[in-house]
């Protein structure tokens, strides 16, 4: 990616489109190479072929049974990819990497908007090379897609703000976007911006200019017409139970009672943030630090360009903090506008430092990019011990490449930090992880598909197994099985349900951990028939360096009935 210094008075017509091309490429790289990630993207790769299979496109079901748990959007969107594209990993994935592609384009707007088009670029690089986001468009459709319809609603605000005069080309794709937001994740697609929205026009006073160039009353009936007929065909043909079900236990039920995840304290997003957020997170603190050195400065130019981007961060992240329930990329939200605060931070205070008389040092910035070297090099040594582990065939070279890359970001960014480069230090950072990225997408993605089991084990079931027996998985989260079986499948959780299944007289084929497998065979006395036993990836620093609990976190696929080759005993394997 080409770098430019930030203090920089002109970006060329091309630069940004090249910039973006680039940035984006990593997300459509081997899009259908690896298999569904168990749990959430086999949700919205099965419930859609399921629409597709029965020719039902109004309720959303998941192995064979209703799922009002979220609005539809998301299963349509795919549905449409397997329309154009057959069902496959490839096709479940195409909306994401295009929601992703759609979101850093939004960023370099918003960037552009508020600030400049190299302000734009900088806030695009940034969201686009955090690898969280990268994550998220990889695993999670729907959170991707929610998060380029808040994104894209920011834009149309702040376009719609920034006319001269009143345009439905800014206020008619704002409700536009909000409707489809909630027709993909329901109320938290009007909270998050509507409430960002209000609570900016009431600090600053601008109800009045709002009310002539956002069309309130006509945006209203924009998003009736988006939202309220699909409510409406639901309503009618599956009852307010299904309605009732979605808005007070998915919704509500989620806000307000800590039914739906493990425990975690008000000061979680804290943490989850830095990670998260990481690289760049690192730069938020300086960007605070920055912030209030020239609260003076800034006041008669900040009101909407550095406050509004404010609000919706602090709102988004607020709101999270109160909710019972905390998951970490809830707060996601949050990261393209901070993107926009950052860039606009830093391009300002890389401007000054060149124009004004005092000539006053980027400390903040220099701190924080120290911070960060001492980071990537420490981060160099987790990828040995990382990638040693997951890849131990792998070609030496590309298992240590990932290491040099960071090793050597670290010495570039201790050379630009003795030139006292702020512009380097950027460079070399954005331009690291990006390539990282890249070779995530080109190797590595691909490489660990030995080690994700559960594609290859189905099609053993689909090979050994009738239409009567039951398949499934027990205490493991592998609902792609689903998606890969093309038939229900049993998620059990209860030991004592388990064992009933095991001595019922079906055949059972079921997959478990290695672990789970040892306490039916020694403890409960069952007779199980071993007919594959795999790897599973593992991340977690303190379960690579125990190489002695990587048994107990194998998959196994088991039965209660022989295998079809001779070979295969009961409670073991054959050597």
């Amino acid at each position: 990616m080409m770098v430019w210094p930030f203090n920089s008075r002109r970006v060329s017509r091309g630069a940004p489109f090249v910039v973006l091309a680039a940035v984006a490429l990593p997300y459509f790289i081997h899009l259908g190479t690896s298999s569904l990630w168990d749990a959430n993207e086999a949700f919205y790769a099965e419930t859609p072929r399921e629409m597709l299979e029965s020719g039902d496109y109004l309720a959303p079901r998941f192995n064979h049974q209703l799922r009002p748990q979220k609005p539809p959007l998301t299963y349509w969107l795919v549905l449409a990819s397997y329309n154009l594209f057959g069902v496959s990993e490839f096709a479940v994935r195409l909306p994401g990497a295009l929601a992703a592609l759609g979101v850093i384009v939004f960023t370099f707007g918003i960037g552009r908007a508020l600030f400049s088009p190299f302000a734009g670029i900088l806030a695009a690089v940034m969201i686009g090379t955090t690898p969280r986001f990268f994550i998220l468009a990889r695993k999670l459709p729907i959170d991707i897609l929610l998060l380029f319809w808040l994104t894209g609603s920011a834009y149309f605000f702040v376009h719609a703000l920034r006319r001269p005069s009143p345009s439905w080309k800014s206020w008619v794709p704002l409700y536009l976007f909000l409707g489809c937001g909630f027709l993909t994740k329901g109320p938290v697609a009007w909270v998050l911006p509507g409430a960002s929205f209000s609570l900016w026009l009431v600090l600053t006073r601008s109800f009045s200019l709002s009310w002539r160039r956002l069309r309130p009353f006509r945006g209203l009936v924009l998003l009736a017409a988006t939202v309220l007929p699909w409510y409406a065909l639901i309503y009618r043909s599956h009852g307010r139970d299904y309605i009732a079900s979605f808005f007070l236990k998915d919704n509500l039920g989620r806000f307000a009672t800590q039914s739906f995840g493990p425990m975690r304290g008000p000061f979680y997003y804290v943490p989850t943030f830095f990670a998260d957020f990481f690289p760049w997170s690192i730069l938020a603190v300086a960007a605070a630090f920055y912030f209030w050195s020239e609260r003076e400065n800034l006041r008669p130019v900040s009101a909407f360009q550095y406050g509004f981007p404010l609000v919706w961060c602090a709102f988004v992240f607020l709101f999270f903090t109160l909710s019972k329930n905390k998951q970490e990329y809830y707060i996601a939200p949050m990261y393209p506008l901070l993107a926009v605060l950052l860039g606009g931070a830093l391009r300002r205070s890389a401007l000054i430092k060149v124009t004004s008389n005092l000539n006053r040092p980027n400390y903040p910035w220099m701190c924080a990019f120290f911070l960060l070297l001492l980071l990537v090099f420490g981060l160099c040594l987790y990828m040995i011990i990382l990638m040693r582990s997951v890849f131990p065939d792998l070609f030496p070279v590309l298992v240590y490449l990932p290491s040099a890359v960071l090793l050597v970001a670290s010495f570039a960014l201790a050379w630009q930090l003795i030139r006292g480069n702020l512009s380097g230090c950027y460079g070399t950072l954005s331009c690291s992880i990006w390539l990282l990225l890249l070779l995530a997408a080109s190797i590595y993605i691909p490489g660990i598909e030995p080690l994700r089991p559960v594609k290859e084990m189905c099609r053993q079931i689909a090979s050994q197994s009738k239409p009567e027996d039951q398949v499934g998985y027990y205490d493991a989260a592998l609902p792609s099985m689903a998606f890969y079986l093309r038939r229900p499948i049993f998620e059990e959780f209860d030991a004592e349900s388990m064992v009933q299944r095991f001595r019922s007289t079906r055949a059972v084929f079921c997959i478990l951990t290695e672990q789970d497998y040892s306490y039916f065979v020694g403890t409960r006395d069952l007779i199980l028939y071993v007919l594959d036993r795999r790897p599973r990836l593992i991340t977690q620093l303190h379960l690579l360096l125990d190489e002695e609990s990587w048994a107990e976190q194998e998959l196994l696929l088991v039965s209660n009935r022989p295998a079809l080759e001779p070979n295969m005993k009961e409670g073991r394997e054959n050597p």
